[in-house]
């Protein structure tokens, strides 16, 4: 016979085969085949073989007696032989050598007679079944001899197998060999390994490719597809059984003990069998490490994630028995039929693992891994042109069967790739290997190979078997997945030559299907789209579906009919191998006979991108359905339920999966079985592991986020996106190196924009791009090669010094790894630099006439150091270039995507007869495909290198832990959101767009569908922008904004936007806008189609273009899609007449009226948001209706009617409620339509009623706040009609339900206070009867509900409304009243006081009895008096009429003086903090008091009478209350030195005044604390009042003016330049102590011309700025230089005079200003000290040290101002600065406060009181220095110069003298040393008569006390005393000389 061995393409005889020949056999493998020891088969065995004796005896005899055996003797012998063994035996099987009984067997499958060897084989396969060749025959061989031998079974399947020689076998022989083969697959009992199970699947596949018989084509295919899912049931069983013995052994899964791993260092490279380079194996690179090359589809096809080199075809074939039956168990069944070994499970006490056991789960393990290598082996062969085109071919049909068992194995058995318990060993590893892990070598290029195939079938089984791995394997192969999507299916939908079938089925039945499974989406968002480095997977899918949804189609309703009917029949048929993982589709010959196509769809009736689009569409919807249904919180409660075993027998994969966190890198995982016919509850449930955590992912898809933008940024701006990734971290640093290496380790960085960066001529630029190119390795690299390499890592700029950078630093770096490649860099660089402009020259479409390889040979001559290059060496180059552009991958990859194909070249009749029958298209696929895989091979390579380098460490992890290292499961509901979050704008424009372009019904509602899933999303993670966004677009769906365009599609919206109301009516927030707006327009639709004119119902929407408008907080960036322009309404516009009845029709009213209703049950949250909606749409309608007599109420009716609904809600939810509805109601009552705003009041009157009859307890103000909208209604109101209705319906509601009102009396009032600053007097009228009638009828009432304040201050409007006097006086009266009625009230506790002083009859009745009483926490004083009292304060401070005001000021402090006794001292605190202090605040703002304010004339009248009134009688307060506000004192003094410091002029001294009096009227009560606060005062005011200024004025002058004159425009000032001398007082002719008009000319005090100034008693104002001038300089002053000066000054007198004015600024004389203030009240305090001091009880009652400390406050003043004095050259800037119009001085301040100083000093010296003589020393101590210094400087003063400073001074000399003269005898004598020679001095003087007289006194005296002269003598020397015109008096004390000198 004929070897079966013939080579054909597409056969398993390509694989390692055993050849079989026909005599002799010669057996291969038959030194390496070992047999399993049986066991001892049991008795029934024995009898069921008896039994079978019958039929072999048949077949024996039917052997013997055909032709062949007599021809053949031998086969006549054996044959015989056989009769007699099994008659010896008596038919007992057990008794007879199997051998015996083969070999006749096996020598007839030789013969050429059909029908015997039919009967051979069919005996052979019987014998088989029934086992017959498990056990070896009694006295067989030993041991050796068996070894030597392969086992019978083996043999047995040799025999059949070699009975098929090729397409000539018969066709009974075929199905013969078919059935034999199978029953020794099938067989449980003998069960089949390695080489036998091999050749009985590869002969089975050689049948069904070679068979010319379709039958026996189909019977093989389901043969094999039997036999290989037979092999993998069995070790699903084995893994049941190794999962019980783990469980049994307390090795715990959840623990994941169980699962054994191999650890890094087990999965190094091994050699490949015949290859002596290692290979490397596959990098499970998590994608952390950004370094790593990326994974690519050729890593599929050169990874070796697992070696096999010892696990080959030509493995022994291995027989293992069944073991016996435990008794009571019942064996189960396979698939298969037949029956499967038992499992023992071991007990408590047995031994933990069976070594036994665990061997033969590897045998079964390595057969499952055998027939799925070779069915990947010939699934990944390339298919021969030929075969491409004819589907039944042999190579067709090969490569379509392997993949549909492929398809097959992964769909019913994904248990045994996925579970943990799967592993496989190779010889060199002692640690198992994950089977997917081992597999997926060969697995992966199956995919890589056929996934993008263009021949429909294999692409779409690549595409399921993709699905498989993607729905059970993700987290085996998360990487590998992402390579598939990232490479294959999603640029497949991006291209345009791709065949619309390839992107069809990608959407329907991956996509699709994916977003139909919850699970695996929310784990594709976890690990792609949350991944670092990976892909966004999930985000890419949405965007993509939602683009083709949203693509517009021009299609007919035809054609939308036929697209639903041919997706109804697909649905229905067809895709049983699909779903439900059945028997594949018969691939015999005959049944390929529909082409390629056959089984897609049909486009002929519907156009090919509609049905793309209808998928685009489902895909996105399902995805929502998904969402939505992984959104619900009961799928994370139930989710230790969910591993459960599915009805047809599998269970669910998704919950099996091992989760590994990408943040510990360690794996958690717990291993699971599933799908197993045992006991489910051997095995413990895992625990789902919360790794998933919703907020850390949060934050690495936010980190993953914010790199993109940064890339994005950099993009666009290149240094600002390098800021940017350093600042966030994402470049470690800003050395170069590392900037270098993240830009070329980052695909996303935009080529173009890192080439414009790298060619900068900036140092940091260059630095970086040096970085860039080292980071580059060129050694051992073709010249050409390695500039295609530098040049694909960014994009060339087009700047000539840019590219010249680059290419010197591309030859440095060559030259530096090649050195012995040029003879220098120079080379290097010409050449590279020719290079780019060759490959421009070839393939620019701009050049005309191309370089020729000449051309380019000559222009590089000489460059290798002036030798040339190799001329073939540089034609190479040449042709390189010319035939492969250097262009951007990326670049090419993006055109290949946008082009359409070649298009034929025009060339006549010759070029169109060459192109007829050319596929363009297809070309134009095939060259994309091409370049796709090319692209992926060199990154592959690139992948190789990096890990050579590396050493592959940390590359790989072993076994099943790199299987899913790194993979989230998911559990939380949370991702929802986050995931909706990114991708709501897709799905908006997808839905909006189709709901929009269509009318077909399903689609419609397949939109509405998506909308309303979409908006539970968005409300259900309270997402703001995607809820507004499809609410609206819901909304816009509509179409009410334009009623006759509404058609059915449009109804639908509103019936789908209804029910969003009513499902999502507790979380739709700010959107119930919408919703609402859409009733509101819904009822106008109602009414005008029920024959409502259009006119009389107004249109809401018609200034608008859509519902949308007006409303705040709009979606982001959301752009909705194609919204029709709306039309304006036109009268008698046409409405469908089934629209009209659809939206009037019953249903759709009660599904309204639902909503409204439903409020009720809304959440408190809700409601007011409902409430907020709704008020505005009421607002939009009144708004629209105008002044229309009929305006549109409808939302006005419902927010009344929703208010009944709700308003039995707790007073908390209905408070936040009436807050909303409150304001509205406000809003509509002061809108200009009264007949809106009677309806709007009417319909609050009616809700008030209502709420009133509701008790309300104690403490609680809800009536308060509900009845609060009439009063800002009266407040607002235009119509005296509203105002008046409002006081009507408050007057109705207290008449109605004035027992039931609480709280509500203090809005009451409030509305009351309201009306009494009305203008109109019969408002004023009503509202005042009506408050009088309260008051002398509910008094009581009010007071027991705490609103005695509230009418309080309704007594205080009307007392301040100064239009109507007479209730204004009524009013104060009534207020007046108040007092003693409150302490007449029984309701107030103060009453209870006030029993024993008015006696218990004049109290009133009581009122409120039964009525309980408001908490208050205000104590009685706080809650009674104060009312009162403030009320007095209000009209005081507030009051216009002057009547009116004068009472209320008697009134407060008449209340205060005779009930204020009994204040607590807290109260009087609250008074003065309140009340009486605030008086005065209007002193704190110095514009008011300098009249600088608008109403200065009336604030000047206030001053004048009521604050100054007001702080005498703050005086008498205190002095009568003293004993309990004595506290207050530094208040008080604090208060007056307030109105001391002010500006104008009047008010400091009536705060002087006011000090005295306080002073004087208390003196006798003073204590020393008390002095120490008096003194305390005077020091605080002479620091305040010190021009301490002065001395800085100058000094920051000239800046600061010519800052201020820049600032002005150097415009002078008017009110300086038109007023007098500022500071001197006086004109050049005026005398220096004139008199000066009380007019105020120096305009720093804010008095008017006219304004009297008043002194504290009424006196005229003797304190003028004119008597506290600050110069003494008068018209004489000589202008020569004084005697300091060195400077000459020749100028004429008159110069001085002629000199242009200085220019002052506005600031700048403010300042100046403030200054001068200082100066007069530092007088006015002088004058002050003085005054009180001339008191001889004031000077009694200070103590001593007190009135030094306040001498020494005159000794500093004096001695500031001799200091500034004598500065005159500070003086003269000052002068020319515009400070003054003369040189200022402060002449005044020193010769006042010397002269106090020495008379108080003196007088002190002189008291012999105890205290004073105690304090002498320090008395003396303090004036006689001074003294002495007086006397001094008055000597120095220069007689021509200073005359007026002589005359000011001499009366204090002649003070200083006589007190002196004065001392006691000791004490002058003391003291003569200083004054003798001061006297001398004087005499030295012109003196005048007083002078004259206090030296001769003088002299006198010391002639009396040091020369012992008598009087006498003296006396008669002395020349009589000359007569004096005018003799001045003597200074005898301090106020006579402060007199003289004012009078001089």
């Amino acid at each position: 016979m004929v070897s079966s061995s013939v080579t054909k393409p597409g056969t398993l005889s390509s694989l390692p085969d055993t050849p079989t020949t026909s005599t002799p056999r010669q057996r291969t493998d038959s030194q390496s085949t070992t047999a399993t020891l049986a066991t001892t088969t049991t008795r029934s065995s024995a009898r069921t073989t008896r039994s079978s004796m019958v039929f072999v005896v048949t077949a024996l005899e039917s052997i013997a007696a055909s032709k062949d055996a007599r021809k053949r003797k031998a086969l006549l012998d054996s044959t015989q032989r056989a009769l007699s063994a099994i008659r010896g035996a008596q038919g007992d099987a057990s008794q007879i050598d199997p051998e015996i009984m083969f070999e006749p067997l096996n020598l007839a499958t030789d013969v050429s007679t059909v029908s015997v060897v039919v009967t051979a084989l069919d005996c052979i396969g019987k014998l088989i079944s029934y086992s017959y060749f498990s056990a070896p025959p009694p006295g067989a061989e030993g041991v050796e001899g068996q070894r030597q031998r392969a086992p019978l079974i083996e043999r047995a399947i040799d025999t059949i197998c070699e009975c098929f020689q090729g397409e000539a076998t018969p066709a009974e022989v075929q199905m013969q060999i078919i059935k034999s083969l199978l029953a020794a697959i099938l067989n449980d009992k003998i069960v089949v390994h390695g080489a036998g199970l091999l050749k009985s699947v590869r002969q089975t596949y050689n049948i069904f490719l070679l068979s010319k018989s379709s039958p026996n084509q189909q019977i093989a295919q389901g043969t094999l597809t039997q036999m290989v899912n037979t092999v993998f049931e069995r070790v699903k069983v084995r893994l049941a059984s190794k999962a019980a013995r783990s469980g049994s052994s307390k090795t715990s899964l959840v623990n994941g003990t169980a699962e054994v791993q191999s650890n890094g260092g087990d999965d190094t490279p091994t050699a490949n069998a015949g290859n002596e380079t290692p290979t490397i194996p596959e990098p499970e690179i998590p994608a952390e490490k950004d370094s790593q090359p990326k994974m690519t589809l050729a890593t599929f096809e050169n990874n070796k994630s697992f070696d096999d080199a010892q696990i080959t075809d030509t493995a022994p074939t291995t027989v293992s028995k069944a073991k016996p039956v435990s008794a009571g168990k019942q064996p189960t069944r396979t698939s298969s039929g037949h029956d499967i070994p038992s499992i023992t499970v071991h007990g408590e006490g047995s031994e933990v693992l069976s070594t036994d056991e665990e061997e033969e789960d590897e045998i079964y393990a390595k057969d499952a891994y055998l027939v799925f290598r070779a069915m990947c082996k010939l699934a990944t062969k390339a298919l021969r042109p030929e075969d491409v085109v004819d589907a039944r071919s042999q190579g067709m049909r090969s490569k379509l069967l392997s993949l549909h068992i492929i398809h097959t194995l992964l769909f019913n058995h994904s248990t045994v790739f996925a579970s943990s318990q799967s592993t496989i060993k190779n010889a060199a590893q002692s640690a198992p290997t994950q089977f997917t892990h081992a597999v997926k070598q060969y697995l992966l290029p199956v995919l890589a190979r056929n996934a993008s195939s263009g021949t429909p079938r294999v692409f779409e089984v690549s595409a399921e078997i993709f699905w498989l791995m993607m729905r059970e394997l993700r987290s085996h192969l998360k990487y590998e997945i992402e390579v598939c999507f990232r490479e294959i299916y999603l640029p497949m939908l991006e291209k345009k030559v791709a065949p619309g079938w390839q992107k069809s089925y990608i959407v329907h039945h991956l996509f699709g299907r994916l977003a139909a499974d919850p699970k695996a989406l929310v784990e594709v968002y976890l690990n792609y789209d949350c991944g670092r480095g990976m892909e966004n997977i999930y985000q890419r899918i949405i965007d993509r579906a939602s683009r083709i949804a949203g693509e517009p189609v021009a299609v007919t309703a035809t054609m939308e009919r036929a697209y639903i009917d041919s997706a109804a029949k697909q649905h229905g048929g067809m895709h049983d191998w699909r779903e439900k993982g059945t028997l594949p589709p018969s691939l015999a010959t005959a049944s390929m006979a529909g082409g390629q196509n056959a089984g897609l769809t049909d486009f002929a009736d519907f156009p090919q991108e509609y049905a793309l689009k209808m998928q685009g569409l489902e895909c996105v919807v399902k995805t929502l359905r998904s969402l939505v249904s992984w959104a619900q919180p009961a799928l994370a409660d139930n989710a230790l339920s969910s591993l459960t075993v599915d009805g047809d027998g599998r269970g669910s994969i998704d919950d099996l999966r091992d989760s590994i966190d990408t943040r510990g890198g360690e794996p958690n995982g717990t291993p699971s079985i599933d799908g197993a016919p045992f006991d489910s509850t051997s095995i413990s449930t895992p625990p789902i592991l919360a790794e998933d955590d919703p907020a850390e992912l949060e934050k690495v898809k936010q980190r993953k986020t914010a790199l993109n933008n940064a890339i994005r940024q950099f993009n666009y701006k290149p240094k600002r996106g390098i800021k940017t990734l350093i600042a966030d971290g994402f470049i470690s640093s800003n050395d170069p190196k590392d900037i270098a290496q993240f830009m070329l380790s980052n695909e996303r960085i935009n080529k173009k924009a890192l080439g414009e960066f790298l060619g900068e001529g900036d140092e940091e630029n260059i630095k970086i791009m040096h970085a860039f190119v080292d980071a580059m390795d060129f050694a051992r690299t073709r010249f050409v090669d390695a500039l295609r390499r530098f040049l694909q890592s960014f994009r060339l700029p087009g700047e000539a010094q840019k590219i010249d950078r680059l290419m010197l630093k591309f030859a440095e770096r060559y030259t530096s790894g090649n050195p012995s490649a040029f003879a220098n860099a120079d080379t290097a660089y010409v050449l590279a630099y020719s290079v780019i402009m060759l490959n421009t020259d070839q393939h620019s479409a701009q050049v005309k006439q191309r370089m020729t390889p000449e051309d380019f040979i000559k222009n590089n001559r000489g460059i290798n150091d002036s030798a040339d290059l190799p001329e073939e060496y540089l034609r190479s180059i040449f042709e390189e270039i010319a035939h492969n552009e250097i262009v951007l991958d990326t670049e090419r990859e993006a055109e290949a995507n946008r082009s359409t194909g070649p298009q034929p070249a025009p060339g006549g009749i010759v070029s169109a007869l060459a192109n007829v029958g050319r596929d363009y298209q297809r070309e134009a696929y095939a060259a994309a495909s091409d370049e796709m895989s090319n692209r992926t091979e060199q990154l592959f390579k690139n992948l190789l290198r990096a890990q050579k380098r590396g050493g592959a460490d940390g590359a790989t992890t072993g076994g099943g832990k790199a299987a899913g290292a790194g993979f989230l499961t998911a559990s939380s509901s949370k991702h929802v959101g986050p995931m909706f979050e990114v991708t709501w704008m897709s799905y908006l424009t997808a839905l909006s767009g189709c709901a929009q372009e269509t009318q077909n019904q399903e689609t419609i509602a397949l939109c509405m569908e998506g909308e309303k899933l979409a908006i539970h999303i968005a409300c259900l993670f309270d997402l703001a922008d995607p809820r507004t966004a499809f609410v609206q677009s819901l909304a816009q769906s509509t179409s009410l904004y334009n009623l006759p365009e509404m058609k059915a599609r449009n109804v639908e919206a509103l019936k789908a936007l209804l029910e969003v109301a009513w499902e999502e009516s507790n979380v739709l927030k700010e959107s119930w806008r919408e919703v609402l707006t859409c009733i509101s327009q819904l009822d106008r639709f109602q009414l005008i189609s029920s024959g409502v004119e259009e006119g009389a119902v107004p249109d809401m929407l018609r200034q608008q273009t859509g519902p949308q408008q007006q409303l705040q907080g709009g979606p982001r960036g959301a752009q909705l899609p194609r919204r029709p322009t709306q039309r304006a309404p036109q009268s008698g516009s046409v409405y469908q007449t089934n629209i009209a009845e659809e939206a009037r029709d019953a249903a759709m009213v009660r599904v309204v009226d639902r909503i409204f209703m439903n409020t009720a049950n809304m959440s408190g949250h809700a409601i007011v948001y409902f409430v907020r909606a709704l008020a505005q749409v009421s607002w939009q309608e009144i708004q629209n209706s105008g002044q229309s007599e009929n305006p549109r109420t409808y939302s006005l009716q419902k927010l009344v009617e929703i208010s009944g609904y709700n308003m039995l809600r707790v007073r908390f939810e209905w408070t936040k409620i009436w807050e909303v509805l409150g304001q509205h109601f406000i809003d509509v009552g002061c809108h200009s339509n009264t007949h809106v705003v009677y309806f709007a009041l009417n319909s609050l009157r009616q809700l008030s009623m209502r709420f009133l009859e509701i008790e309300e307890l104690p403490g609680f103000k809800f009536q308060k706040d509900f009845l609060k909208p009439f009063e800002l209604i009266l407040a607002n109101a235009s119509q005296v009609a509203v105002k008046d209705m409002v006081l009507r319906c408050l007057i109705q509601m207290i008449q109605a339900r004035g027992d039931m009102i609480r709280s509500g009396w203090r809005t009451m009032f409030g509305v009351f206070t309201v009306a009494a600053k009305e203008p109109y007097e019969s408002i004023v009228n009503l509202a005042f009867d009506n408050v009088t009638q309260v008051y002398n009828e509910r008094f009581g009432v009010v007071v027991s509900q705490g609103a005695f304040a509230d009418l309080m201050v309704c007594l205080t409007e009307f007392s301040k409304n100064m239009r109507f006097q007479k209730k204004s006086l009524q009013a104060i009266e009534t207020l007046r009243s108040s007092v003693p009625k409150l302490l007449r009230t029984p309701e107030c506790p103060l009453s209870q006081h006030a029993v024993a002083a008015i006696g218990r009859k004049s109290m009133d009745e009581p009122q409120a009895e039964g009525l309980p009483k408001q908490p208050s926490r205000q104590s009685q004083e706080e809650q009674f008096w104060f009312p009162v009292l403030f009320a007095f304060h209000d009209v005081l401070m507030t009051g216009e009429d002057l009547e009116v005001r004068s009472r209320a000021l008697n009134y407060l402090f008449e209340t205060l003086t005779r009930y204020g006794g009994d204040f607590p001292q807290n109260f009087w605190d609250t008074l003065w903090r309140q009340l009486l202090y605030p008086i005065f605040m209007v002193l704190k703002d110095r514009k008011a008091v300098n009249h600088e304010a608008a109403n200065h004339e009336e604030l000047s009248v206030w001053l004048s009478t009521t604050l100054i009134q007001a702080l005498r009688n703050m005086i008498s307060l205190f002095t009568h209350f003293f004993e309990g506000l004595e506290y207050m004192l530094d208040r008080f003094l604090d208060l007056l030195a307030l109105c001391i410091c002010q500006e104008n002029d009047t008010l400091a001294r009536i705060g002087s005044n006011c000090l005295q009096q306080l002073i004087l009227q208390n003196v006798t009560k003073f204590s020393p604390v008390h002095w120490e606060k008096i003194v305390g005062a005077f020091v605080d005011l002479f620091a305040r009042t010190e021009a301490r200024e002065l001395f800085s004025a100058a000094t920051a002058g000239s800046g600061y003016r010519r800052e201020s004159e820049a600032a002005n425009g150097h415009v002078p000032d008017p009110t300086v330049s038109k007023s007098p001398n500022v500071l001197t007082g006086a004109s050049a002719g005026d005398d220096v102590n004139g008199g000066m008009p009380a007019s105020n000319a120096l305009r720093i005090n804010g008095l008017g011309e006219e304004t009297p100034t008043l002194n504290g008693d009424g006196r005229p104002d003797v304190l003028s700025a004119r008597s506290l001038s600050l110069s003494d300089q008068d018209r004489e002053v000589s202008p020569v230089p004084s005697k300091q000066s060195e400077l000459e000054d020749f100028a004429t007198p008159t110069s001085s005079k002629q000199q242009a004015p200085v220019v002052v600024t506005a600031a700048r004389r403010r300042y100046f200003n403030q200054i001068i203030t200082k100066c007069v009240l530092q007088l006015l305090m002088i004058e002050t000290v003085s005054e009180l001091f001339n008191n001889d009880a004031v000077y009694a009652s200070i103590p001593s040290h007190l009135l030094l400390r306040l001498m020494a406050l005159l000794k500093k003043s004096y001695h500031f101002a001799k200091r500034f004095n004598e500065d005159r050259e500070l003086r003269t800037r000052l002068f020319r600065e515009g400070f003054m119009k003369q040189p200022p001085n402060l002449l005044k301040q020193e010769s006042g406060s010397a002269s106090v100083y020495v008379g108080i000093l003196l007088r002190m010296y002189r008291d012999d009181t105890d205290e004073r003589a105690a304090s002498r020393p320090e008395t003396e101590a303090a004036l006689i220095p001074l003294c002495s210094d007086i006397i001094a400087s008055y000597i120095q003063m220069d007689e021509e110069t200073q005359q007026r400073n002589i005359v000011t001074w001499r009366p204090v000399v002649v003070d200083v003298l006589d007190g002196y003269i004065g001392f006691g005898e000791d004490e002058f004598a003391k003291n003569v040393p200083v004054f003798a020679p001061l006297a001398v001095g004087l005499m030295g003087r012109d003196m005048g008569p007083e002078l004259q007289r206090a030296v001769q006194t003088l002299w006198r005296r010391i002639c009396e006390v040091q020369l012992g002269i008598s009087a006498e003598k003296i006396k008669e020397v002395m020349p009589p005393p000359r007569s004096v015109e005018a003799p001045m008096s003597p200074h005898a004390t301090v106020v006579g000389s402060r007199k003289s000198s004012k009078g001089r």
